[in-house]
């Protein structure tokens, strides 16, 4: 087969046009955010299950699970496990806030939360409690200066608190997204 010089530099021309982008991509352009959910493949013919993930790899917060406003699951669960359920509509909580999340047979369904955190020199005194509107989103004691909390994507106000006789410190808001960590400096 012959191919004449100027018919393969147009064919190569329109080939490496047609794959510019790709090669050229900008380098400095974010990687698109994980998805807050996903679904798998679940080796169960009748039931499901369910997986709160966080990017942390010694998780100390835990979820709930609910299935009409009563506990699904007796204990509460660290991020990152897996909690086997039968089909049907649930609500998962992380520090009160929660997604709705059906559960189907064979298969998993992964819900990706991300973290704040209140970064300070260290040995800072204080705590800090992120709120929707004037709801507190902490299940238990607000979490320490430098220690990440896991919640579900969202906007949070962030209050940074040194004692109970203070008044607390409005550090702003902080946009929390699936598989990613805000981070707010007091």
């Amino acid at each position: 087969m012959r191919i004449c010089v100027p018919a393969f530099g147009v064919l190569l021309l329109a080939i490496t046009f047609g794959y510019a982008p790709l090669a050229g991509q900008d380098k400095k352009k974010p990687a698109e955010a994980p998805k807050e959910e996903t679904v798998e493949a679940y080796d169960s013919a009748t039931k499901g299950a369910i997986q709160v993930k966080v990017d942390n790899k010694k998780p100390s917060d835990s979820f709930t699970v609910l299935q009409n406003g009563k506990r699904a699951v007796s204990d509460q669960p660290l991020l990152n496990s897996t909690v086997e359920l039968a089909p049907g509509a649930y609500v998962v909580i992380v520090n009160r806030t929660e997604r709705k999340v059906t559960i189907e047979a064979g298969k998993k369904t992964i819900l990706l939360t991300g973290e704040v955190v209140v970064e300070a020199k260290k040995g800072t005194p204080g705590w800090y409690t992120p709120f929707q509107g004037k709801e507190a989103k902490v299940a238990n004691a607000p979490p320490l200066l430098n220690s990440p909390m896991a919640l579900f994507a969202g906007k949070y106000t962030v209050f940074y608190r040194e004692s109970g006789v203070v008044e607390p410190e409005d550090l702003g808001e902080a946009e929390v997204k699936a598989g990613r960590k805000s981070v707010l400096k007091r």
